[in-house]
C-alpha cells in the first residue's frame, strides 16, 4: 500500500475545521473564543474539553488529553494513524495525496474488495428472500440474535443450492474468475460450485470495515465441520485479521481492554449483551501479528477460554506466543470459564455486568504461567521445584521486555523460596539452551542437507523406511533418503502441534498426495482439514490399530523449541517444497539412468531444459 504524502498530512489541519470534526462526535458549545464540551476520554460530564478553531487544537483540563484533529480521531474512533487520516479526508471530501515514489496499489485488490461487498449483499438478500431462509432466521432467533445485531454484523444466508452464488455473477466472466481467486467458487469433478452452502454467513471485515472474507456456520450441530472460513487470498490472511475488531472500535467508547474469544457467535452474543470490546481469531490460534494489532488498540488484552483441558491447552499456546510480544504498558490476562460454558451461554445465564466482573478478575499472565507449570511437576518436592525453576526460566527467556523479565525472575524467586542470584544462575543456563535450540531450528528450516545433530536424526519417522519402493531404476542416495526422512518427520511434528497447517482449501493435501510414501502425513492432513478443532492426541489416535506408527507419532509430537504459528507454517511449507525438489531430482536421475542410448539421454535432457524455459 502506498504511503500518504507527508505534505498532505502536514497541510491537513489547514484544509479542515477541527471544531466541525469534533462536533460530529460530541456536543460542543461556543464559549468565548473557543468551544467547550464533555471530554470523551475520561468519561466526565463537565465541560472540561476545550477546542480551539484558531489553533486547530483540543485540550482537556481534567485528564490532560490534547492534540490535533488526527490525534482526536485516532483516540475517539480507535483507529491507526493512517486510518485516522483517511477518515478525516473522507469526511471533508479531500482527495488523499500519496507518495508517488511508493509502489502503486494493485488494482486487483480493490476489485476483490468490491466483489466481496457484492457477495455480502447477496448473502444478506438471501436471508430475506430465499425460500429456505426460515432455517437461518430460526437459528438466529434461537441464538438470541436481534435484527439490530444481525444488521450490525451484516449476517447473511448461503442457500442450499450448489451454484446460487455462481449464477448470480455468471454474466460477468471477470467476477467468476475473481470468485475462484477468493475461494468462494470451487471447481470439482462435475464443474464449478459454491463453496458456502446452507450456512449462516458472517462477513469478515478488515479494520476499515471492508468485507474481505466470510465465515459460515452450519445449522446442524452434529455436523463435523461446524464452521468454514474463506481461504486465504490477496486481501485476507487469517494470521493477521481478527473478527469483530472493526465493530469493537466502532461501537466502543474507549478500548481499555479487548476480550479475545474463540468464535463468531461469541462475538455476536456479547455485542447483543452490550459487551462490545471483543474479537475472535479466524479458525486459527493467536499469532504474533494478532497480538501486535491488539497492542496498538488497547493496553489490556484478555484471552477467554473454556475451563476444560482443551481450553487450557489453547491458553498455554497463547501465553507462549505472547511472551516475546509483551512490552511496556501492555497487560495480558487469562479468563477461564466454568466447564461446559462459553461466552455466549454464560452471558445469557448470568448478565453482562457479571460477565464483565469476570473479565476484571481475569488471571494475570504471570499467575497463569506459574500455576500452569506447577501442575506439570511435583512442586512439593526438591526435584519438582528444580524442574519448575528450569521450565519457567526457559519460558521467561522468550521475553524481550527487560523490566518484565526481571519482575518474572523476582516472582520465581518468591515462588521457589530461593535468592534472586540462584534463580538468575539457572535462568542464564536455560536461556542459552533456548538460544541454541532456536539456532538449530533455523538450520533445519534453511538447509536441505541432513543435519549432523543426532537430535534431528532421531526425528526421522520410522515408517519412511529404507525399503523404499522406487518407480525408477536409479535410486536416491542414502543421503537423499535421509534428507527426505528428516523433512517428512519435521512436517509431521509441525502438523501434530498445529493441525491448522492443513488449510481447508486443500493446497497442502494436493501437494502431499504427489509425494511418494507420504500415506501417514496425508492421512493426518485430511483428518485435520475435516475437523476444525482436532487435537494432537486425536490425530495420533487415528493410528491406534498400528502401534508402531502410533508410538513414532507420539515421539514426533514433542516440538522443541516452541514456534509461533506463522513460523510453523513457513517451516512446514519450506520442508514440503524441499521434499518436492528431492523427488523431482530423483525422477530426473531415474529417467536419465533408464535411457538405453546416448540419444535417448539427450532427449531426456532436452525435455528437462524445455520444461524449465
Amino acid at each position: 500500500m502506498p504511503y500518504i504524502s507527508q505534505n498532505f498530512i502536514n497541510d491537513l489541519p489547514n484544509q479542515i475545521d477541527i471544531v466541525d470534526l469534533i462536533a460530529k462526535r460530541i456536543v460542543l458549545k461556543k464559549t468565548g473564543d473557543g468551544y467547550r464540551g464533555a471530554c470523551p476520554f475520561h468519561g466526565g460530564k463537565n465541560s472540561n474539553l476545550s477546542v480551539s478553531a484558531q489553533k486547530q487544537f483540543y485540550h482537556c483540563f481534567k485528564c490532560g488529553e490534547s492534540g490535533g484533529a488526527i490525534n482526536f480521531v485516532q483516540k475517539y474512533d480507535n483507529l491507526s494513524f493512517v486510518e485516522a487520516v483517511e477518515t478525516i479526508a473522507n469526511e471533508f471530501g479531500l482527495a488523499i495525496e500519496y507518495d508517488k515514489s511508493s509502489k502503486p496499489v494493485d488494482p486487483k485488490l480493490e476489485r476483490y474488495r468490491d466483489l466481496s461487498k457484492k457477495v455480502s449483499d447477496f448473502y444478506r438478500q438471501q436471508l430475506k428472500v430465499s425460500p429456505a431462509k426460515d432455517k437461518a432466521a430460526s437459528y438466529a432467533k434461537n441464538r438470541g440474535i436481534s435484527d439490530e445485531i444481525a444488521k450490525r454484523f451484516e449476517l447473511g444466508f448461503a442457500t442450499p443450492g450448489n451454484n446460487d452464488l455462481l449464477l448470480n455473477f455468471e454474466k460477468t466472466e471477470q467476477s467468476i474468475t475473481d470468485l475462484k481467486a477468493l475461494g468462494l467458487v470451487k471447481t470439482g469433478e462435475y464443474g464449478d460450485y459454491d463453496f458456502f452452502r446452507d450456512r449462516l454467513i458472517f462477513p469478515i471485515h478488515n479494520s476499515k470495515g471492508s468485507v474481505i472474507a466470510f465465515g459460515g456456520r452450519v445449522f446442524d450441530n452434529t455436523a463435523k465441520a461446524k464452521y468454514l472460513n474463506s481461504q486465504e487470498s490477496p486481501i485476507f490472511s487469517k494470521s493477521r485479521e481478527l473478527y469483530g475488531l472493526y465493530h469493537a472500535r466502532k461501537y466502543s467508547r474507549k478500548m481499555d481492554y479487548i476480550l479475545v474469544v474463540e468464535g463468531y457467535m461469541d462475538v455476536v452474543a456479547l455485542h447483543q449483551s452490550g459487551i462490545t470490546k471483543v474479537v475472535a481469531t479466524l479458525g486459527t490460534a493467536t499469532t504474533t501479528e494478532h497480538l501486535k494489532t491488539l497492542a496498538r488498540t488497547t493496553n489490556t488484552i484478555v484471552f477467554c477460554f473454556d475451563g476444560d483441558d482443551a481450553g487450557r491447552a489453547a491458553a498455554w499456546k497463547a501465553l507462549k506466543i505472547t511472551l516475546p510480544v509483551v512490552k511496556s504498558g501492555l497487560l495480558v490476562k487469562f479468563l477461564f470459564l466454568p466447564d461446559g460454558e462459553d461466552p455466549d451461554t454464560l452471558v445469557k445465564k448470568e448478565s453482562a455486568k457479571a460477565f464483565e466482573q469476570r473479565i476484571n478478575k481475569a488471571k494475570m499472565l504471570s499467575k497463569f504461567l506459574f500455576d500452569h507449570v506447577k501442575t506439570q511437576v511435583e512442586f512439593d518436592t526438591i526435584e519438582g521445584k528444580t524442574l519448575f525453576l528450569e521450565k519457567v526460566s526457559a519460558l521467561i527467556a522468550l521475553v524481550t521486555y527487560d523490566a518484565y523479565q526481571e519482575q518474572l525472575l523476582e516472582g520465581i524467586s518468591q515462588v521457589v523460596g530461593q535468592s534472586i542470584e540462584q534463580v538468575k544462575s539457572v535462568f542464564i543456563k536455560q536461556a542459552k539452551k533456548v538460544q541454541t535450540q532456536q539456532i538449530q531450528a533455523q538450520q533445519i528450516q534453511t538447509q536441505v542437507q541432513v543435519p549432523s545433530n543426532m537430535e534431528y536424526e532421531d526425528a526421522m519417522p520410522s515408517f519412511v523406511n529404507d525399503d523404499y519402493e522406487h518407480r525408477y531404476e536409479s535410486s536416491p542416495t542414502p543421503r537423499e533418503n535421509n534428507s527426505v526422512k528428516v523433512l517428512m518427520g519435521r512436517m509431521i511434528s509441525l502438523l501434530l502441534n498445529y493441525p491448522l497447517l492443513a488449510d481447508e482449501n486443500g493446497v497442502a493435501e494436493e501437494r502431499i498426495r504427489k509425494i511418494e510414501k507420504s500415506e501417514v502425513l496425508l492421512k493426518l492432513v485430511r483428518e485435520a482439514e475435516v475437523e476444525d478443532e482436532i487435537t494432537k492426541e486425536q490425530l495420533i489416535h487415528l493410528f491406534k490399530a498400528k502401534p508402531g506408527i502410533q508410538q513414532r507419532l507420539q515421539e514426533l509430537s514433542v516440538l522443541e523449541p516452541y514456534l509461533s504459528e506463522v513460523q510453523a507454517k513457513d517451516e512446514f511449507l519450506s520442508a514440503l517444497t524441499k521434499i518436492e525438489k528431492h523427488q523431482s531430482i530423483s525422477k530426473v536421475k531415474g529417467k536419465i539412468a533408464s535411457a538405453n542410448t546416448e540419444q535417448e539421454q539427450r532427449k531426456v535432457m532436452e525435455g528437462i531444459q524445455k520444461n524449465k524455459s
